[in-house]
């Protein structure tokens, strides 16, 4: 049944006819259960929680809600990918609906917590076990007010507070996964009184639906070297970080999952007043149903319940490894809007209260760059793009020849684009999918010039997707139908660059390993009895604030206990206890066909973690080396199963054991390792490229050929002033094979995609006025 042939409530049954061209074949997703804007709970009330959490498992009481929709079974999705016609890629997941939710004295009621505070708690049973988010309305919290809400885990999202009100007096929460789910109201007064809210609807995304679909289970501690996250057909959309020249623009892609089962992307935007204001331009079917409810109201609640995902990106190229999914913000208010070219700009209203006006309010730990823009008609190649395809870590693309301005038709789409989409004929790296619907196309210089709408291409045909063009959509409607009253409010610019808006104190992740040309080389910590800890120094160059860290851990069975500590310099090794911290369980699961289940906690996949500082406990450190060391908790070996580098050989150790109550050169295998364990800090200041010692400037290019990647390290002054180099390959008879930006000192591209033949090529740099020349061998 086409999703158009029958006139209907946007509210009704859910139809996965509406999804064009969607393949879960190779979706591995863990929807994160984040900490978007929360405040940590207290003491009194994790002790409540404790006393409270057996009990409420099995609890008799819950109030049993009944669903009001549900999608068609998954299978009605299964096509094949590479023949599929052109089509949105929105990637939607089966879901169940709760709308119709009753009164909240039906469902929950007042008690007196064991600590003996006054509280309201509510116990909702579902009928069936998924990723549920729910929707608030109503929503106005007094000071020291705290909602949050918890599942038969033990899992807690919020607290929620005065914090987290907004104009539209609304709260979307990050994704609980569970079957019954606990709601607490604690009043600041300690009385009981009228809630400040009221909970209006849920929706359970059902990944069991699609586990058949799912590829097998990779995170089965496979030996060093094996790839952990593998989604098949999306090999050729390599991961971001293999192309370190697009690492500021790629900052700026988001992942959105709206509605809680619509997943898309989407492209945080600079505007002329550069002023940091959170704008997220994305795409109009991400948040009418793929056209299926054109009802403003309906679009409106859909960017009320958006929740936005910061940097969800690998940090290896090979093997792939989940992003980060604690850094989120919730919901969103429209500021433009036009069917007719699929355009949508939206400004997040879940940012950090309290931020003076002109100053960005997304949280510096979330290393936010807002994209510039490129309104004209004409703009230089190549063009690139930055996507999250079928919901998994950032993809990147290039096509080499510049996309025309066409027409873009779809039988299953009410609208008919007429002369708005830049046509992508051929990819001449990567794809994309569903879940790449809104995300960002770039030109040469990394200025936006447009966002996806739809298309077709794939790995095996890498043909016909289709990007609304920014030039189209920019002026000639009124103000909430058009961009440049938005972007570009102070003046009649058509071009402008983005914007780092703590460029001043910059957020910097500390990394041995990042930013290291053998990023991609790497093992998996074996358990060692005899070691109670390990440590990895960083040198820093001037005064910084310590945000937090990201850990990259291996497959693991269960989280046990552990401590981050910071130690200062004493003679070269660990000395003073600067800064210490219980690590909790990450708060989120991931999924997969191997039968085993989401309530088990099994962290299955190589992940990144973000644990941010303790609140109201800032750490500064000035100048000099530290050590940032993860520890058994009261005096147990630590198991942490860190990623370590298997090629970063020091002079010096930057890398340490705790053994007995000693801190000790690393060593494995009886023999010293020189390398690393992957703990990054994120630190605010103004830090040289890449913030630690292990990334020395060079004074002049370096070219270097390994395998088929090329690596070119350039001097930082090639790069100065904004302006990127560039590089350039020609062939020995003279013919150019490419020409691409370079705007970081270190960049890297595959040579596979250009299919060269064995012979002698020549590499030509230019940057700031400089100039250089080499032959490059290709055996």
């Amino acid at each position: 049944m086409n999703r158009l042939d029958t006139d209907r409530s946007c509210t009704g049954l859910l139809s996965y006819s509406r999804c064009v061209c969607l393949s879960l074949v190779a979706l591995l997703l863990a929807l994160p259960a984040v900490a978007q804007l929360a405040t940590p709970l207290p003491a009194t009330i994790v002790a409540d929680l404790g006393e409270r959490h057996a009990t409420l498992r099995s609890a008799p009481g819950a109030y049993q809600l009944h669903a009001t929709s549900r999608t068609e079974p998954a299978s009605s999705l299964r096509q094949s990918g590479e023949t599929a016609p052109s089509g949105l890629r929105l990637l939607e997941l089966p879901a169940i609906e709760y709308c119709q939710l009753p009164e909240s004295q039906l469902w929950g009621d007042w008690i007196t917590t064991p600590s003996g505070e006054r509280a309201w708690q509510g116990v909702l049973q579902l009928e069936e076990a998924g990723w549920n988010t729910l929707y608030f309305d109503q929503y106005q919290l007094n000071r020291g007010d705290m909602l949050f809400i918890t599942n038969e885990e033990g899992e807690v999202r919020g607290a929620f507070t005065e914090a987290n009100n907004v104009a539209s007096h609304s709260l979307t929460t990050a994704p609980l996964y569970g079957e019954r789910l606990i709601v607490y109201y604690y009043p600041a007064s300690g009385e009981r009184r009228v809630l400040p809210w009221r909970l209006s609807t849920i929706t359970t995304a059902l990944l069991t639906a699609v586990g058949e679909e799912l590829p097998p289970a990779v995170g089965e501690h496979k030996g060093p070297g094996s790839p952990w996250f593998i989604v098949k057909g999306l090999e050729c959309a390599e991961a971001t970080v293999r192309h370190p020249e697009v690492e500021r623009i790629a900052r700026s892609e988001v992942l959105l999952v709206v509605r809680g089962r619509f997943f898309s992307s989407g492209t945080l935007i600079n505007n002329s007043r550069q002023d940091g204001e959170a704008l997220v331009l994305t795409a109009a079917h991400c948040l009418n149903n793929s056209y299926a409810c054109r009802d403003l109201d309906y679009v409106r609640q859909s960017a009320e319940q958006s929740v936005f995902y910061f940097n969800y990106f690998s940090p290896t190229g090979d093997p792939l490894i989940n992003g980060i999914e604690e850094q989120t913000l919730a919901g969103a208010e429209l500021v433009a809007y036009n069917e007719e070219h699929d355009m949508c700009l939206l400004r997040i209203t879940g940012v950090k209260p309290d931020v003076p006006q002109g100053q960005c309010a997304i949280p510096p730990s979330y290393r936010p760059y807002l994209a510039g823009w490129n309104a004209e008609r004409d703009f230089p190649v190549p063009v690139i793009g930055i996507h999250h395809p079928k919901a998994s870590v950032r993809r990147y693309n290039r096509a080499d020849e510049k996309p025309p301005l066409e027409n873009y038709d779809m039988a299953s789409v009410p609208v008919r684009w007429v002369n708005s989409h830049l046509h992508i004929k051929k990819w001449d790296i990567g794809t994309t999918a569903g879940g790449s619907s809104g995300s960002g196309l770039f030109d040469k210089n990394h200025h936006l010039i447009g966002a996806l709408t739809g298309g077709s291409s794939y790995c095996g045909t890498p043909y016909n997707d289709y990007y609304y063009a920014l030039s189209e959509a920019f002026t000639g409607y009124p103000d909430d139908k058009c961009l440049k009253p938005h972007l570009a409010p102070t003046s009649d610019q058509t071009i402008l660059e983005g914007l780092d808006p703590f460029a001043a104190k910059p957020p910097v992740r500390l990394s041995h390993q990042l930013y290291s040309l053998m990023r991609d080389s790497v093992l998996v910590r074996r358990d060692d009895a005899s070691i109670g800890g390990v440590a990895v120094r960083y040198d820093i160059d001037t005064s910084v604030q310590y945000l937090g860290s990201v850990l990259v851990l291996g497959a693991m069975q269960e989280w046990t206990p552990v401590t981050l500590t910071i130690y200062g310099d004493e003679e070269g090794k660990p000395g003073k206890k600067l800064y210490e911290q219980t690590l909790p369980r990450p708060s989120y699961l991931l999924v997969n066909d191997a039968g085993q289940s989401p309530q088990q906690r099994t962290l299955s996949d190589a992940f990144q973690a973000f644990f941010p500082a303790k609140e109201g406990e800032p750490v500064t450190l000035v100048a000099g080396s530290y050590y940032i060391a993860l520890e058994g908790s009261e005096g147990k070996a630590l198991s942490a199963p860190l990623l370590m580098s298997k090629a970063q050989l020091h002079a010096t150790p930057y890398a340490w054991h705790l053994v007995g109550s000693n801190w000790e050169p690393a060593q494995i295998d009886g023999s010293p390792y020189l390398g690393h364990y992957w703990i990054d800090p994120i630190v605010l200041g103004s830090l040289k490229a890449g913030g630690t010692s292990a990334l020395e400037p060079v004074s002049e290019p370096r070219v270097i050929l390994a395998g088929e990647r090329l690596y070119l390290l350039l001097p930082e002054a090639w790069l100065v002033g904004g302006a990127p180099a560039e590089v350039e390959l020609y062939s020995a008879a003279g013919q150019r094979i490419l020409s691409l930006p370079l705007t970081t000192p270190r960049s890297s591209l595959s040579l596979a995609d250009y299919a060269l033949q064995s012979g002698v090529y020549i590499v030509h740099l230019t940057g700031a006025g400089e100039r250089y020349n080499c032959k490059l061998i290709r055996p």
